[in-house]
């Protein structure tokens, strides 16, 4: 049987909204409850709805990934590296292609919008995502108005852009500075000119 949060509250002898400002992080909570509601947490082996999450805080914990085709030789290397940036995050990755048609583009866009991903990583300079209302980076061209990690003499991404989009994406999506909107790197043989750890 599914443990609750119900039941997560009844072990730790507190009620329901204690054990969900908790999982919030809720700073006005004691460090002794706390204590207490991870205790019963790991106790009961609860694990979190994130479709209940979704509906009640609106976020999916989504990230799209949206290339321009699945077969680049590529492609393996740089989600390896996104993956890394977001293996310690709430965030999952959500993988699309657009096929280089402006068409299933804009669709992409619109089905990621109502799976009410929290950001877009966008690595089709063919076919440039459209305002979506929700943070872009684009990958390997720049756009106007949006985040973008260009290499300086072109290239393909690899693991370590990769990784660096995802801390970029993660950063973006915390509220966190970066350094600019357009971060240029120069090739993998000889290093990235920003550091983004």
């Amino acid at each position: 049987m599914k443990v609750t949060m119900q039941d997560v509250a009844n072990h730790a002898g507190v009620d329901k909204a204690t054990v969900s400002r908790v999982l919030r992080g809720d700073h006005r909570i004691s460090e002794k409850t706390k204590i207490k509601v991870m205790e019963s947490i790991r106790a009961l082996d609860y694990k979190i709805d994130r479709n209940a999450r979704s509906l009640s805080t609106n976020s999916s914990g989504l990230v799209g990934v949206v290339v321009h085709a699945l077969g680049v030789p590529w492609l393996g290397a740089f989600l390896a590296g996104i993956d890394r940036a977001f293996s310690n995050s709430e965030y999952e990755i959500l993988l699309k292609a657009t096929e280089a048609n402006e068409t299933r583009a804009r669709r992409i866009v619109g089905a990621l919008g109502e799976r009410h991903v929290e950001g877009l990583i966008w690595c089709d300079a063919e076919n440039p995502p459209r305002a979506a209302g929700i943070p872009i980076l684009c990958v390997g061209f720049a756009k106007e108005g949006e985040y973008s990690v260009t290499a300086e003499g072109g290239g393909d991404p690899t693991f370590e852009t990769g990784a660096m989009v995802g801390r970029m994406m993660l950063k973006i999506l915390a509220g966190r500075p970066l350094p600019g909107r357009d971060i240029r790197i120069v090739s993998p043989e000889t290093g990235d000119r920003e550091s983004l750890a």
